[in-house]
Formats: structure tokens, sequence, C-alpha cells
């Protein structure tokens, strides 16, 4: 009798162990398909941008989006894009009739490359111009709309178009804004240097020293002719955020502790000549702790960026003041981990630099993020605008 009870609690035991497995497992499977899907959406994924970054093949229509563009690029001619709510990628584009037709020629030819398919739906005449809707599917799904118009060049407009580029040199020379990019918390995956040189401009890596891949990341961008800068971890307002004392310059840290996290950071990345603040609205508020991390940042010749990630930081002022290079950002690129926040943020910060002759944003390494920069370059190089190191618009 004993026996055949001892049996039965051991099967019980063995049935909660196996319902238990499987309801991990499904739990897990889960999170990491929620995960998976928010990855392919572009958004933020803990697993597959943190844990086990993947380097997503582009799709067909990716790669006629990134010719496309930089075929305009390429022609010089001006444009203008957004991508709406649905995804669909919209091009405004005006060239003369001169250039129509090669221009036109081309855009079937990279919608063919990539086996899309082009319809031109509507055709549209207004005086002095013409203007062409193109709709670009890839399989079978409308991805592209492109709003080309045709301006008819009058004979005195021709002989007008030799001296057009002199003028344009002159406007260029009078005063060119200037823009810079940081991307931050690089150090966390491997392969981030690549990517960032795949942008193809001046860019500046902003490396947390205490992240797994930081020195080999550092290195890679260094060796790659990019910037790269040290991303301090300092203390926030939030309580919950765990910082631990032998990474987070704290709100009580001594000089010798945060002169020893900077030594270390120096270290590990060897080639930076300044830093900005991870996290730190609480620091960056504080005159006292600010006052003791920029008096060794002096000390050690670096410059310091101002990530204000405080509305009250005081840390750009008080820099200025111990006659500190620095600089305060001006845009956040992706507060909003998705490909249209990102791209109306570069357009802000065209707008800033146009106003003020220079603007810094500041971004982290999003699939949506990388995917916004990439597709904006080549229409931020039609706008006579200068990208730049940060350590190019130091005050």
């Amino acid at each position: 009798m004993k026996r055949n009870k001892g049996k039965k609690k051991h099967s019980q035991r063995r049935i909660a162990a196996l319902s238990f497995f499987i309801f991990i497992t499904i739990a897990l499977g889960t999170v990491v398909m929620l995960e998976f899907l928010d990855y392919r959406a572009g958004n933020y994924s803990l697993i597959f941008t943190k844990i086990i970054p993947l380097r997503r093949a582009l799709a067909a229509s990716d790669k006629f989006d990134r010719e496309w563009t930089e075929a305009l690029a390429r022609r010089k001619v001006i444009f203008d894009f957004f991508r709406d709510r649905e995804g669909i990628i919209h091009f405004k584009i005006a060239v003369d009739e001169r250039h129509y037709l090669p221009l036109a020629k081309e855009l079937h030819e990279l919608v063919q490359k990539y086996r899309g398919l082009t319809q031109l739906s509507e055709v549209q005449g207004m005086k002095g111009q013409t203007v062409f809707l193109y709709q670009v599917r890839f399989d079978k799904k409308l991805t592209h709309i492109i709003l080309l118009t045709r301006k008819l060049l009058k004979v005195a407009d021709i002989a007008k178009v030799d001296t057009a580029a002199a003028v344009q040199k002159k406007v260029r020379a009078y005063k060119i804004p200037r823009l810079a990019f940081i991307i931050d918390d690089i150090g966390y995956a491997e392969f981030m240097a690549e990517q960032l040189h795949d942008l193809g401009i001046p860019l500046t890596a902003a490396v947390i020293p205490s992240a797994p891949f930081a020195r080999s990341e550092a290195e890679k961008i260094h060796k790659f002719g990019l910037e790269v800068i040290i991303h301090l971890p300092m203390q926030p307002k939030n309580p919950a955020n765990h910082c631990p004392r032998d990474q987070f310059v704290r709100l009580d840290s001594s000089p010798a502790e945060i002169q020893a996290l900077l030594q270390n950071a120096r270290e590990t990345i060897p080639y930076a000549r300044g830093l900005n603040n991870h996290m730190g609205s609480l620091i960056t508020s504080d005159r006292s702790a600010m006052g003791r991390v920029l008096e060794l940042v002096k000390k050690a010749g670096l410059f310091f960026v101002d990530s204000k990630t405080a509305y009250e930081s005081i840390a750009f002022d008080l820099a200025r003041k111990m006659d500190i290079q620095t600089i305060g950002r001006d845009v956040f690129l992706d507060d909003e981990q998705n490909y249209v926040y990102s791209s109306s943020q570069i357009k802000r910060l065209l707008e800033i630099a146009r106003k003020n002759g220079q603007a810094l944003a500041i971004g982290h390494p999003f699939e949506s993020t990388l995917a916004a920069l990439r597709n904006a370059i080549p229409w931020l190089k039609q706008q006579k605008v200068e990208i730049v190191f940060v350590s190019q618009l130091l005050d």
C-alpha cells in the first residue's frame, strides 16, 4: 500500500515538473516570437538587437529604395521624401525636360532589376510643366509612390543653365549649415562598426566602456576613420535604475572614483577625444557632482557633449564657464523607436541647422534609426548642408 502511494506521489511530481516545463517553454517561445515580430517591424528588440544581434537581409523594395536615392543624388536631382503610416515611401521630384527621360529610364531599370512592377497611373499637364505619378510594387505590394514633375525649358532658361552652377557655388561659399550625428550605446553588439561605416558619412560613435564589445568595436570604428567618444554612464533621477558604482558616476562619487572610471574608459577606448553622458539626468542637473566630473574631463584634455537627458541640465553651461570645449544635443532621433519618427527628427535637425548654422543629433543603433538615417543621406546631400564629426561643432 505504501509502495503504491509512493509511486502515485512520484507520478504527480513528474506531471507537475512536466507541466511547469511546458509552461516555461510556451512562455519563452511567446516572448521570442513577439521580440522577433518587433525586430521585423523595425522596432527595438532586446533579444535580436542587444543579445543576439541579427543583420537583416534587405528586401527587394529596400534595395530598390537605396539605389534609387543614390541615383537621384548622383544625378544631382533635388527631391523630398517621407514614409506614411502604411509604410509606403513617397518621393517628390522635379527635373527639367532634358533630364526627365534618362531619369524615367533609370527608374524602370531599377524596378525591373529587383523584379518589381512600375505603373504610370496619372499624367497631368499644367502650365509650363507635366506631372507624372508612378506607382512601384514589389511582391504585388505598393511600396513607393513617385511624383515626378517635368518642367519645360524656354530658350532664355537654357541660356541661363550654365550660370546657375556658379550662382549655387557663391551661395554655398557664403554659409553652409553643418550637421553632426552621434550614435550612442555602442559596444553591446558586434558588427555595429561595419553598419556605421556603411552609412558613408562622418559619424561619431559613443562607446560604453563596460559593454562586452567596447574595445573591439571602438578599434574597428577608429580604423574605419570615424570618430570615437566615451559614453560615460551617470546616475539618472529614476531610483529604479541599477547604477553599479564601478560603472556609473553617482551623486556621491568621489573625485578618486570618477578618476578611476575615466582612466578605465580611456584604457578601453584609447582613441576617444571626448565624452558624453549615458543617462545622467541626476548628475547633469547637480552643479557639485557635474563640477567634479568636468574638472577631471578638463584635466584629461577631453571635450564634453551634453546629451541633455534632463531639461534642467546645467552641464553645457558649466563646461563653457570652465573653458572646456563643449556642445549640447539639439535633437534625439529615436525617443520613439520607429522609422517615421526618426525621419521627421532628421528633417527637424535640418531646420535647426539652417536657423542656427549647426545642429547635433543623438540616436541609438536601432534598425529603424539606422534605416531612416541611411535613406535620408542622399536627400541631406541635396540640401546644401555639410555633415561633420561632432568635434567640428565644438564651442
